[in-house]
């Protein structure tokens, strides 16, 4: 039914548009406005009885996608046609359009969707017999203006990206890259001036992880990215459109051989990633073990394998004899500042790793890779934050300012309790996440 009223809609309007001969626009450019996934017209200056409008979107309107038309009551109706990323809208009326210079669209239903640009405008006039058509010559997208501002009143193409209010500021788009499966991204704003900090909001599906995170400006060069916590980015908006690309990748591979990683555990998740990237393996071919202690040993071969299982010479702990499967990676890690031995010159690879442990080792390994460390959370909101060891205090506030290590409750952070492999699991997950988006 929706497609026939579509087809038939379709065609009325074309005829409309084939009688009337098509002329260029004599009452100035309108523009379209977006607030938040709404969209309208603005600045229209005549009376019309048809519109035809095709909006390019950010990416493809493929899945679920609807558009929620306003104007498909009574005696104006509005259909639709996707086809890629381009969405175009059939408006017919027996009445006038436009009386009041703005007319209402409808919104885009699926999340992180907007509109890129705006290639073609046609509008049936009421009184001459006439047809106003716009290209992108003379179209313009303006977002809502902000609190004390106001729509610049000469609304200029400016290269594509005028999107500027009273204070002249140009501001530009804010685009998800085509081809995104496997979650969401939404953004703090769809046009931001130069300089304007932007917030990247990434949500994975269910079985998916962020696997990267990346902006580029318009010429394809990197912009770069600060990592929020809790699934949000920020990044500083250049004079320049930019592209925000986000690649999810499912976490669980076909099935798990663990039988005891249930499906609805809360660590499976995390357990299906280190497995499926070979972080980590199992205890035996078909247990993992999600409550077993986490040697220091452990952690740091772990790392090792995410470093790519560089050469190292010989470690330099007594404790640490040749042959066995931890002794190359304590000798990379100590050779390159991510673990230190204890006081006693022992490094004591048997000992189970604690939080703190696990927060400093991450930390060193984060900066040696080069990551931004530069952010703290405040642990005096932790009851037990005076617990943290001196040593481990920069890397605690990091850890949970990033989202890496969290409280085990609301008021408790626990720095000298142990680490499972269900815990360490979910934090090397988190930690990867944060590396590819940084």
């Amino acid at each position: 039914m929706k497609r026939t009223l579509s087809l038939l809609l379709a065609l009325t309007l074309a005829a409309a548009l084939l009688v009337c001969p098509a002329s260029a626009a004599t009452s100035g450019s309108p523009w379209l406005q977006l607030d938040g996934q709404s969209v309208s017209l603005q600045g229209l200056a005549g009376r019309y009885t048809a519109v035809q409008i095709t909006l390019n979107l950010n990416r493809e309107a493929a899945g679920s996608f609807e558009f929620a038309p306003t104007l498909s009551t009574g005696d104006t109706h509005t259909t639709y046609t996707v086809s890629g990323n381009s969405l175009t809208l059939y408006i017919a009326s027996k009445s006038a359009l436009g009386l009041t210079n703005a007319l209402p669209l409808g919104s885009l239903a699926a999340q992180g969707l907007t509109v890129a640009s705006v290639p073609s405008l046609k509008l049936v006039n009421v009184g001459p017999n006439d047809t106003e058509e716009f290209t992108a010559s003379g179209l313009t997208i303006k977002t809502a203006p902000t609190q004390g501002g106001g729509y610049d009143p000469d609304p200029g193409w400016d290269n594509g990206w005028d999107n500027s209010w009273g204070s002249g500021v140009t501001r530009y788009p804010v685009q998800a890259a085509s081809g995104t499966a496997g979650g969401s991204v939404q953004f703090s704003t769809t046009h931001a001036a130069p300089g304007e900090t932007v917030i990247v909001t990434a949500s994975p599906n269910s079985g998916y992880i962020l696997n990267s995170l990346a902006v580029t400006d318009s010429q394809g060069r990197g912009v770069a990215v600060s990592g929020l916590g809790g699934g949000k980015w920020s990044f500083v908006m250049p004079s320049s459109a930019v592209t925000v690309a986000v690649t999810f990748t499912p976490t669980q591979p076909a099935s798990l051989p663990f039988r005891d990683v249930a499906q609805g555990d809360w660590f499976r998740e995390a357990v299906a990633y280190v497995y499926d990237t070979k972080l980590m393996n199992g205890t035996s071919p078909d247990l993992f073990s999600p409550w077993a202690t986490t040697t220091r040993g452990m952690i740091v071969t772990i790392l090792y394998r995410y470093e790519g299982s560089p050469a190292a010479g010989g470690a330099s702990f007594p404790d640490v004899p040749q042959g066995e499967y931890y002794a190359a990676p304590v000798a990379w890690a100590a050779a390159n500042g991510v673990v230190n031995g204890y006081e006693t010159g022992l490094f004591e690879p048997q000992n189970p790793i604690t939080r703190e442990q696990m927060a400093a080792i991450l930390y060193r390994y984060a900066q040696r890779k080069g990551l931004d460390v530069s952010g703290r959370a405040d642990l005096s909101l932790y009851a037990d934050a005076g617990q943290v060891s001196p040593y481990a205090v920069d890397a605690m506030a990091w850890a949970v300012h990033t989202g890496l290590i969290t409280g085990v409750d609301s008021t408790t952070l626990q720095p000298g309790g142990s680490a499972v492999r269900a815990q360490v699991a979910t934090i090397l997950m988190r930690f990867c996440q944060y590396a590819q988006a940084h």
